[in-house]
């Protein structure tokens, strides 16, 4: 009866753990792939104010804007960056703590032209030269239904 659940038992358990090692293996590999594709397309989208409907964000002061809608609220957009140092950036060119959203872009071209601009915001400390950059950055989502996004966070 022992000789015969051996002959059971160990080709089970060798089974799992082969099972265990090479899903592992598989998983790891995929996982860097997956963050290293999610990282080189992410951007963040810094968010200046929320409105629940489309005349309310009209009527506001903002200029140099792009707007999306999101669960019913339309969120105005002032600034996009790839980069996390720019951040703090634009905030102080706004003189005001911004929302940030992290989003997947697939759009090459646009992620090439916002890593330009990103690159002369990050080497100056000029404000009218940062404000020129950002608004070049809006510009590319300006009337251009054709770029999707999908949100990270």
């Amino acid at each position: 009866m022992k000789a015969r659940l051996k002959k059971i038992f160990i080709p089970i358990f060798l089974s799992v753990i082969c099972g265990a090692i090479c899903g592992r293996l598989l998983f790891s590999i995929y996982e860097e792939k997956g963050i290293n594709i999610l990282s080189s397309n992410s951007v963040y989208m810094l968010i200046d104010s929320s409105y629940d409907d489309y005349n309310s964000m009209k009527a506001s002061n903002l200029s140099n804007y792009v707007y999306y809608e999101d669960s019913g609220k339309y969120n105005s957009v002032v600034g996009i960056t790839r980069n996390k140092d720019n951040i703090k950036k634009i905030e102080k060119i706004y003189n005001k703590t911004l929302e940030i959203k992290e989003y997947l872009l697939s759009n090459k071209d646009v992620l090439s032209k916002i890593n330009e601009y990103d690159e002369i915001i990050r080497e100056t400390d000029d404000n009218e030269e940062i404000k020129k950059n950002i608004i070049k950055g809006l510009e590319l989502y300006k009337g251009r239904d054709d770029i999707k996004m999908v949100k990270i966070s």
